[in-house]
């Protein structure tokens, strides 16, 4: 008895209930397929735009905090302790134990320059390190290009109203060293402090400042998924004694915490709809068996094992599976091509690796819905059948 030729046939004898089955795994499918790229695509942009928040670690100095008493009375506090680090001591960062995750290092010096009458604050700066910390800048002109060079970009504050423009040599003045400067670009206004900084290639500012070899904090970014930022600064500060690193991660966990409960709760909507589309494909085949008792009872009267008979039902409900998880995988990707910008979602791309699962979860859901169909068929009694014929 070929069984894949009974199924087949009787497939497409009833193809309307076929269609009904399919629909419901195609709607299960399509909406576990849509969860998971839709907030793929929602976690790559967190990640992507994280680092418009800047650093997520601060490496500084570490300082003691003298109280001043006098009787009774506060004075407040002195800071005391070494205001720079060593930028010789830099390389160390990379050995620590999560250094693969390690994105950004960017080092900062900063100072007090004079520039005419006023006195400006200077920040030095590795210049292609800082260039990917904050990509988001907007630079009328061009970005440094010398580490070494004489060359700076203005913050807004400074610019607008000294009336420097992008091309203006502007001389700087410290500790009797006086350096002029090419305005190189202009950085539009982000509200943030370095609105009011003159920056340069960090070498040019240490020799500025008299501070070789000298760096006032380091900026890290820990760019990935899972980066255990806490730990990372333990380690840090543990191989750069007498510093103090501090994890600035609070925005995007908060982001990630959102993510995780929206998507937990919509994962949770598409396995509700699994259940139902179970439930569909159940009562389609249980329905397919009612009005086919005649052909089954005929069937086992003239030989076929129960195991055939459930093997039959067993493979229509994977049928169902199959084609239904298939065609429910491309709907459900098609569907987060539309919902991932309606929430501001960076576009997702086709996650092929939930072909199979989509497909394979179908399947379980077929054999799963065949079981009560299955136990329906092993009662009919070929005899009575017969009688009735």
């Amino acid at each position: 008895m070929r069984l894949h030729s009974v199924v087949l046939k009787d497939i497409f004898r009833r193809k309307n209930k076929l269609i009904i089955a399919v629909l419901g795994v195609i709607v299960a499918a399509s909406a576990i397929v849509a969860v998971v790229t839709t907030f793929s695509a929602a976690t790559e942009s967190l990640y992507e735009e994280s680092t418009n928040f800047g650093a997520n670690i601060i490496v500084r100095p570490q300082t003691d905090s003298i109280p001043l008493i006098a009787g009774s009375t506060s004075l407040g506090s002195i800071s005391t302790g070494e205001n720079y680090i060593e930028q010789s001591d830099i390389p160390k960062i990379q050995t620590i134990e999560n250094s693969a995750n390690l994105a950004v290092v960017a080092p900062r010096l900063y100072g007090v320059a004079g520039l005419g009458e006023e006195n400006i604050i200077v920040m030095g700066v590795d210049i292609e390190q800082e260039k990917i910390l904050k990509s988001w800048w907007n630079v009328n002109g061009e970005w440094l290009t010398d580490p070494e060079g004489l060359e700076v970009l203005l913050g807004q504050d400074i610019a607008t109203p000294l009336g420097l423009s992008v091309g203006s040599i502007i001389p700087l003045e410290k500790n009797g060293i006086t350096m002029e400067f090419e305005v190189k670009g202009i950085i539009e206004s982000t509200g943030g402090e370095e609105d009011g900084y003159i920056i340069m290639p960090l070498i040019t500012s240490q020799k500025l400042l008299d501070k070789e070899g000298k760096v006032s904090s380091i900026e890290i970014r820990a760019l990935c998924n899972d980066c255990p930022v806490s730990e990372m600064s333990r380690q840090i500060e543990g191989v750069l004694p007498g510093i103090e690193a501090r994890a600035m991660s609070q925005i995007v966990q908060s982001e990630m915490a959102m993510i995780d409960h929206t998507r937990n709760s919509a994962m949770a909507v598409s396995f509700i709809t699994l259940l139902v589309s179970t439930l569909t494909v159940a009562s389609t085949m249980l329905a397919s068996v009612n009005e086919k008792i005649k052909e089954i009872g005929i069937m086992r009267a003239i030989g076929a094992s129960d195991h055939q008979v459930m093997t039959m039902l067993f493979i229509e409900g994977a049928l169902i599976g199959i084609i239904g998880g298939s065609i429910g995988f491309f709907a459900g990707s098609l569907a987060s091509y539309s919902i991932a910008p309606l929430l501001g979602f960076a576009e997702p791309s086709m996650m092929w690796a939930l072909l199979p699962l989509a497909a394979g979860i179908s399947v379980i859901i077929g054999l799963i819905a065949s079981i009560l169909p299955a136990k329906r068929a092993l009662k009919i009694d070929p005899a009575e059948v017969l009688r009735s014929v």
